[in-house]
């Protein structure tokens, strides 16, 4: 799918954002013992959306991980969170839907994806589970 931004616009808007900060806002953990296997499988998602006002941009990532063997009918461990990303828009410039498609695959999940596999690494050593060590996030 050929994008609806072209790369001089998308260069326009990115000169423009300058990262502010970044934080965990919401985080759920949930280890079910009796559930736990060697066969355990992952499905991991993530999904974003944001809101700009004025000169702030805010991001709002959020991943889960749900560790399930396929047949058990509940999940073994499950690791929700949300983070919130902001930015400071320097001009008058609009953040539209299309640039942060983009920007956010790119750019926001590759910096989260790293707080993300510490999150869980830290998680699942909590739970007294052997270590798991998520893979690097490929674009």
């Amino acid at each position: 799918m050929k994008p609806k931004i072209s790369p001089e616009q998308y260069r326009e808007i990115l000169k423009n954002v300058r990262l502010d900060s970044l934080y965990l806002v919401d985080l759920n953990s949930k280890y079910n013992e009796e559930y736990v296997s060697k066969s355990l499988e992952l499905d991991i998602k993530e999904k974003h959306s944001f809101t700009q006002e004025n000169n702030k941009l805010k991001i709002f990532f959020n991943y889960s991980i749900i560790a399930k063997e396929k047949q058990a009918e509940k999940p073994a461990m499950t690791i929700k969170c949300k983070y919130v990303v902001k930015y400071d828009v320097l001009n008058e410039v609009e953040i539209t839907k299309d640039f942060m498609d983009i920007f956010s695959e790119l750019t926001v999940s590759l910096l989260l994806w790293t707080y993300f596999r510490e999150l869980v690494n830290n998680t699942i050593y909590r739970m007294g589970m052997p270590p798991l060590i998520l893979p690097m996030r490929r674009v």
